[in-house]
């Protein structure tokens, strides 16, 4: 492997960079957008047999589709290309998102949110590892960072603008999906498939390391999922706020978000992989504790800015651990099964929580969250690894 620093670095050009992070923005909007549409959308549909469970199924459905997906198309990447799985992916989640402008029929709306999903997952395992390819590893804590911090932005346009669609029409907030097609024409324009190394091997090092981290990963989203799920019943039961202030909330735990990732690449420089993540795990700790204690909006409020914290740091932490433990030609792969990971953690979150739920409450159930991620964060500040390749500047 050669020096980076024997010779002078040319940065790739800015619009690069701009496409990729905007390529970026369009999984976070991928279920946050249609989130305000659901009331309407199970109205027009209460002719429908079990309509209830079908429209709550089509802002989950994607999920389930991404973690079956994206190791299949993290694999594909590695043969086909990554830009070409980049660019197919935004087609499929034009014509998977954009079909709910169009289809009147549950069934085959759900069908289109499957096809969204495979859209995503394409799109996530390859546009981190176009980041890591394009950038040497010194700069990678700046553009992991950029990455999250253009997702938590995404999140917030997610929300407010999938609010004044859906007063418009519960069809509305489908059209958010078709600013991915001006994303074809840019990664087409402007994404170049990086060069292969030579000396990079063509599948994954299974190391325990990487078993470990898809299981961290896995594991922060069980924890970090109790929010989206668990919190609008209890910030309701609190504080007696609405939708409103509840969106205002979540709104800004993404700006937390996208602030924690802007300043990621001086994180990076000062503290290794394990120890952000020992402070992500501290921070979801922290803040749901805070949280699951609250009497009132303010606490609760804090509650969910010190969770933000945790949420800003977790993407590229464990994105950046990933692609530092494997070869080049294996990113991709490994990405996948990280988002996999991510996704069975979405999935399992409430799953797990409700049984909790109906034993000890809301409140109780963000305190026993919050103590699953204060034992992992002590777990990864004394478990000493052999890792090399977490250092500061790796």
């Amino acid at each position: 492997m050669t020096d980076a620093t024997a010779t002078p670095l040319r940065m790739p050009p800015r619009t690069l960079l701009f496409t990729l992070l905007g390529v970026s923005t369009m999984t976070i909007m991928a279920s946050a957008t249609i989130t305000p549409a659901l009331p309407g959308m199970e109205q027009h549909f209460a002719a429908t047999p079990n309509a209830a469970l079908l429209v709550r199924l089509v802002l989950t459905l994607p999920g389930l589709a991404i973690m079956l997906a994206a190791p299949l198309l993290a694999r594909l990447s590695g043969r086909a290309g990554r830009v070409r799985v980049l660019t197919a992916g935004l087609v499929l989640y034009v014509v998977g998102g954009g079909s709910g402008l169009v289809l009147d029929w549950l069934p085959g709306l759900l069908a289109g949110r499957a096809v969204l999903g495979a859209g995503i997952a394409a799109i996530m395992v390859t546009s981190t590892a176009l980041l890591a390819d394009h950038y040497p590893a010194s700069e990678h804590g700046r553009v992991l960072g950029l990455q999250g911090a253009a997702m938590g932005f995404g999140g917030v346009v997610a929300l407010l603008l999938g609010g004044v669609l859906a007063d418009l029409s519960w069809r509305g907030p489908f059209a958010v999906y078709l600013l991915a097609v001006p994303m074809v024409v840019l990664v087409l324009r402007f994404v170049p498939e990086a060069p292969k190394s030579p000396t990079a091997p063509g599948r994954p090092q299974r190391t325990p390391r990487l078993f470990g981290l898809y299981a961290l990963m896995f594991l922060g989203v069980v924890v970090f999922y109790t929010v989206p799920t668990q919190a609008p019943f209890w910030l309701g039961a609190v504080t007696g706020t609405g939708p409103v202030v509840v969106g205002v909330l979540i709104a800004a735990l993404n700006l937390v978000m996208t602030l924690v990732g802007l300043n990621f690449r001086r994180l990076r420089a000062r503290w290794d992989f394990r120890v952000l993540a020992a402070v992500l795990f501290a921070a979801y700790a922290a803040g749901l504790v805070v949280l699951g204690l609250a009497g009132g909006i303010w606490t609760a409020a804090l509650g969910m800015l010190i969770t933000g914290v945790g949420i800003g740091l977790q993407n590229p932490v464990m994105n950046g651990w990933v692609v530092a433990s494997v070869d080049p030609a294996a990113r991709t792969r490994a990405l996948g099964m990280l988002t996999s990971a991510l996704f069975l953690g979405q999935f399992a979150s409430p799953l797990l929580a409700q049984p909790v739920v109906n034993a000890v409450g809301l409140g109780n159930t963000f305190v026993l969250a919050g103590a699953l991620g204060l034992v992992i964060s002590v777990v990864l500040v004394f478990l000493r690894g052999r890792a090399t390749s977490d250092s500061p500047t790796a």
